[in-house]
């Protein structure tokens, strides 16, 4: 029993020491395992998952990772978890995860409910939780909910009830402290394989990632960063062997000047690798300066390797498609002559149409579609010649039938012509009826959204501005055109401005998509920004009090932090994602600013040999107690630092509490 006894009491110490590195911008609030009285208004947030996310905080794969980890918590510790992201609460978070654990207000079941606008958190759980896995839940979460890294924090949470982390206070150790207890190797053995299991479902999850999405890759760690960049490099080069070989055969097959395109990607992708590999030369021979700036030497690697090997691959893909209706090019001929056959049927019976529909309406009713009978009929006669050529082509020697899906595409967009033309005749008399009754309800409906897609195109964010702006004059014409002579020829116009309504609608879901991204990538970096600035002033007004005791070094880090945080704040509107890697790198330089001040603390301390009086110990319980509360100068000393942070029960003795990072 005494080894056990020594290893608890060990990583009770280090756990203790540990408690000086947690980040402090987190405001948490708990709630006790006593069932809590839910206000009688039913809330927005049903459980129907153990992880929801109205916050839109956490990606699709990191929302499925972290599911996995809270079902497996059931089987594995028998408790039940939910987790809660919010960007506001109708009362504080303790009482809304009281109330919503009353939805499922079984012994083992815990909520716990993230403001992630208002910084806070609440826990709330059921008797057969032990108040040990309680703070364990929250206290693994806060330390990246700190950080504004939102799905650390929910994954953190539920590799503690899925035990998978319950090695980590034995890593703590060391192997020299393990090595003191019989047994240990084997506890050490089994964390690695852990660690090694949880990197591989960070690796899959940022595999996920869309290369150009830099913003999301800012958020990997180093390591992860390091393995998407020798994937993509290795990836990369292998496209480019194989599109060497694909473009060989492509122009034999159709010629140089229809594979320009592929000639063209192939061409920038070994811009590209060649580009990837010096940056990738840089970062092996040790000429990054930074651990930031080997961050932004990877990340560019990943984004430019991963975009050219996308659109390498596009074009192969296309090239792909061509040589397999090369293959297929008789079956095609004779489908489409089928088709050929088949319409001109069709063309004879909707001239019929168009006399019978005139005996019922005015003749200026029809005008858009009198007409579609005589062209049907020569785009049949189109699609006719163009299939004469692909069957003298067909007779031609494999090489020399370059123009052989040239052809048949033609005869294909003809038949197709055709059939929209008869299609319009054979359903003229419900597209007329439909145009006067819903002719009025449609140029409504895009008169609001071209409202929406003016504002839109306003936006800061990155949208395709040429195809919104094509959509948006189309859509303006089709809707004067309709206002002004709906009356007269409602079927015509009805369908232009439909056409153009689907167009539009296209278009205004890919500047939303991108609108929307740029607002979270605003939301993350003021997030980032504030807690970065919490941390800095922090630091400064160590600086400011303690005067020469704090060194240059630290000084001159707390400085490179405030100068990134300002172009953070100048990079918010023009160009969030850099401005989100500028506060990302102004947090970590402040968080490095408050461990250099520290040290400073811990120096002067042991050259003034201040510890047999206590002065030391008060000295720098006072600065960390700054540092960690986030208060501004010195507090209330040692003890209001560290007695209202992380005194109190914390769910052990019952009650509730409260704490301020």
């Amino acid at each position: 029993m005494k080894p056990v006894n020594f290893i608890t009491r060990t990583a009770g110490s280090v756990a203790i020491a540990g408690l000086f590195a947690l980040p402090s911008s987190f405001l948490l609030l708990d709630a006790t395992s006593a069932p809590a009285q839910a206000q009688s208004a039913t809330t927005a947030v049903r459980l129907n998952s153990q992880i929801t996310d109205q916050a839109g905080v956490l990606s699709t794969a990191e929302k499925k990772d972290t599911e996995e980890l809270l079902k497996k918590g059931i089987t594995e510790s028998n408790v039940k978890l939910y987790i809660v992201f919010v960007d506001s609460l109708p009362t504080s978070a303790q009482e809304y995860a009281s109330q919503l654990r009353s939805q499922d207000n079984t012994n083992n079941t815990m909520v716990m409910v993230v403001d992630v606008n208002k910084r806070q958190l609440g826990t709330n759980w059921g008797a057969a939780v032990h108040k040990d896995t309680a703070a364990k839940v929250k206290e693994a979460a806060q330390k990246h909910f700190s950080t504004s890294d939102w799905a650390g924090g929910a994954h953190a949470a539920g590799d503690v009830v899925a035990n998978t982390t319950s090695s980590e206070s034995l890593a703590w150790l060391g192997a020299a402290g393990v090595a003191v207890v019989g047994g240990g190797a084997g506890a050490v053995v089994w964390s690695r394989k852990n660690t090694k299991k949880k990197q591989q479902q960070q690796i899959e999850a940022a595999r996920s990632i869309t290369p150009g999405n830099t913003t999301d890759l800012a958020t990997q760690p180093t390591p992860i960063l390091r393995q998407l960049a020798d994937e993509e490099l290795h990836s990369t080069d292998v496209s480019i062997h194989k599109g060497n070989e694909e473009l060989r055969v492509a122009i034999s097959e159709f010629g140089e000047e229809r594979t320009r395109p592929l000639s063209r990607a192939l061409e920038h992708s070994r811009s590209t690798l060649n580009q990837a590999f010096a940056l990738h030369q840089r970062i092996r021979a040790g000429l990054v300066s930074s651990d930031e700036e080997e961050r932004a030497l990877l990340i560019d690697i990943i984004s430019s390797c991963g975009t050219a090997d996308k659109c390498l691959d596009q074009q192969s893909d296309q090239f792909a498609r061509l040589r397999q209706e090369l293959i297929d090019a008789p079956q095609l001929v004779n489908e489409l002559r089928q088709q050929t056959v088949a319409l001109g049927v069709r063309v004879t019976q909707a001239s019929s149409i168009v006399e019978q529909l005139k005996t019922r309406h005015k003749p200026e009713l029809l005008h858009s579609i009198e007409d579609n009978p005589c062209v049907a009929e020569k785009e049949i006669s189109h699609a006719e010649e163009e299939l004469d050529r692909a069957r003298e082509l067909l007779k031609q020697p494999a090489g020399k039938q370059g123009g052989l899906v040239d052809a048949i595409g033609a005869a294909r967009i003809a038949c197709q012509q055709a059939d929209r033309q008869l299609t319009a005749v054979e359903r003229a008399e419900e597209q007329l009826t439909t145009a006067q009754s819903n002719l009025g309800a449609l140029i409504q409906e895009v008169s609001e959204e071209l409202d929406e897609a003016q504002a839109l195109s306003q936006s800061g964010a990155d949208i395709d501005r040429a195809a919104l702006g094509t959509a948006i004059t189309r859509a303006q014409e089709a809707m004067r055109a309709a206002q002004e002579n709906g009356s007269r020829d409602p079927l015509g116009c009805y369908s232009e401005l439909l056409e153009a309504d689907g167009q539009l609608d296209i278009e205004l879901d890919e500047a939303r998509g991108a609108d929307n991204d740029y607002r979270r990538t605003i939301g993350m970096v003021d997030l980032t920004v504030q807690d970065a600035e919490r941390h800095l002033r922090s630091v400064e007004d160590v600086i400011f009090n303690r005067g020469r005791i704090i060194s240059v070094d630290t000084r001159t880090t707390a400085q490179a932090a405030r100068d990134t945080l300002d172009l953070a704040r100048h990079q918010r509107s023009t160009n969030p994602k850099e401005a989100f890697l500028s506060a990302q790198k102004s947090l970590r330089l402040a968080q490095q600013a408050s461990e250099q001040a520290r040290r400073d603390i811990d120096d002067f301390n042991r050259r003034h040999t201040y510890r047999g009086g206590g002065g030391g110990d008060l000295i720098t319980g006072m600065v960390l107690g700054s540092l960690l509360s986030g208060n501004g100068g010195f507090g209330g000393g040692f003890g209001g630092g560290f007695g209202d942070s992380f005194g109190g029960g914390d769910g052990f003795g019952g009650g509730s509490d409260s704490a301020s990072f």
